[in-house]
């Protein structure tokens, strides 16, 4: 990457109630050794250290939901009054959350009496006001109402981006029509009621064809004329529910002039302490981590170079078309490598969730059909896609190399599938080159005969 002037450098606004729930249901239940939970902070903070990496010299926050009611539950008492109340597991990871965004030196921001989208929303009309260019960093649907010109979304669990044209393709309406879209069907993950009777595709086409809400009320009589099912009962169910509409547009609606203690040109780049952070890094067992600073490594990971970047190929497949595309590959290669990710390392119990393959070097794909988590895409099924491989994988004339294909052959079976064409196993070639080693994993093997340090699991998923 290359470094630019501060000016030229986004503002980061990071909504970290986003990042906390997504990484406490996506991450499996972390503990320390006195029982401390640490999965969410594990994932909290891996997700931030990956934003610092890409953007090193940009102004940045972090911004988090206050506890207690907001002025959208004096509008409405049930707003969000179909959440449980946050686990007690979580709640015991906040404050060492908190902590090591401070330690990382990144401005963290809580107000209380509104939520973190308030905030952010206010901040991103200061830059953007003041001709800057702002990245929010969140999996929230609500902040595409803020995105303008200036304003882009960008999801880390997927990495997708979301400008005014992004806004449009994913939900069928440009951003200053959001609001109004979450005002006609609701949203029940904050118990926005809406219209009843009124779905996505009644929005948008309501939407679509007419205009925002108040347009809509001032047109009533042409609603029957669009031509969706329902669409001449639609005009009574409307009127009928005009004031719930209006009351959810208001719920619905971030705040851009949230009173706050801050301005948005008061934020600086991550300027981390690492001597709170070692000493965090200690209490909450995050090894990797840990060494890295012991060994003097930079506490924000360093941004590969445009020199360094190897000339790679690498493609998550989720639709048939591709699918079909790396079938015809595999089939006329002389070998092609394969590996499985399953549920478990057991291999009696253990399901396949995905298969990756490569047929030669810098070129290879990943499938994805059991993959279950907040913003997961949507994936192939599993029959759709070990129908498609199963020829191969059966075939002595396709040629396969791999690392402990055992233990995939095994897993294979209890789809159905006898592995067969195995001609090469890093594992055994490694146990019988040096029987006496202690490891024979892919990241030992891939370090000391490679020269080339794999991302580590946990660096991904904790």
């Amino acid at each position: 990457m290359v470094q630019m002037d501060m000016p030229s450098q986004p503002i980061i606004l990071v909504d970290g109630s986003s990042y906390l729930y997504r990484a406490y249901h996506a991450l499996p239940e972390l503990k320390t050794s006195q029982g401390q939970h640490t999965g969410a902070v594990r994932g909290v903070i891996s997700m931030l250290k990956r934003m610092l990496a890409d953007y090193p010299e940009a102004p940045i926050a972090m911004v988090f939901d206050a506890k207690g009611p907001t002025f959208r539950h004096e509008k409405y008492a049930d707003y969000k009054a179909n959440r449980p109340p946050m686990p007690e597991d979580l709640r015991e990871q906040i404050e060492p959350i908190n902590d090591l965004v401070q330690a990382l030196g990144v401005t963290l921001i809580c107000v209380p009496g509104v939520e973190a989208d308030d905030v952010i929303g206010t901040l991103a009309r200061q830059a953007s006001n003041s001709e800057r260019d702002v990245l929010i960093s969140t999996g929230d649907k609500d902040l595409a109402q803020l995105v303008d010109k200036r304003i882009t979304l960008i999801n880390t669990m997927n990495d997708t981006r979301l400008d005014v044209e992004g806004v449009v393709e994913k939900f069928g309406v440009p951003p200053n029509l959001i609001i109004d879209y979450l005002a006609l069907r609701g949203d029940s993950s904050d118990n926005i009621p809406g219209v009843p009777g009124v779905g996505e595709k009644t929005a948008l086409a309501l939407l679509q064809n007419i205009g925002g809400l108040d347009d809509i009320y001032c047109n009533l009589d042409k609603v029957p004329g669009i031509g969706f099912r329902g669409a001449k009962s639609m005009p009574k169910k409307l009127q009928d529910h005009r004031d719930t509409a209006y009351l959810s547009y208001q719920l619905a609606t971030i705040k851009l002039d949230v009173a706050l203690d801050i301005a948005v040109t008061d934020l600086g780049p991550a300027r981390p302490d690492t001597e709170k952070l070692i000493e965090q890094y200690r209490i909450y067992e995050f090894k990797t981590w840990l060494q890295e600073l012991e060994k003097g490594d930079s506490p924000i990971p360093q941004p590969d170079t445009a020199e360094s970047e190897p000339n790679v190929n690498y493609e998550c497949v989720l639709d048939e078309a591709r699918l079909t595309t790396w079938v015809e590959k595999l089939s006329k290669a002389d070998v092609f490598a394969i590996d499985t990710e399953t549920t478990s390392l057991n291999y009696m119990d253990a399901r396949v969730v995905g298969v990756s393959f490569a047929v030669e070097p810098g070129e290879a794909a990943y499938v994805p059909f059991g993959h279950q988590y907040l913003e997961a895409p949507e994936q192939l099924s599993e029959g759709v896609v070990l129908n498609a491989l199963k020829p191969l994988l059966e075939s002595t004339d396709h040629k396969k190399v791999g690392q402990n294909l055992k233990y995939d052959l095994s897993v294979l079976i209890n789809h159905g599938i006898n592995l067969k064409g195995i001609a090469f196993d890093t594992m055994l070639e490694s146990y019988t080159i040096n029987s006496t080693a202690s490891r024979h994993d892919m990241d030992t093997l891939s370090a000391k005969h490679l020269d080339i340090e794999p991302i580590h699991f946990e660096d991904i998923a904790g």
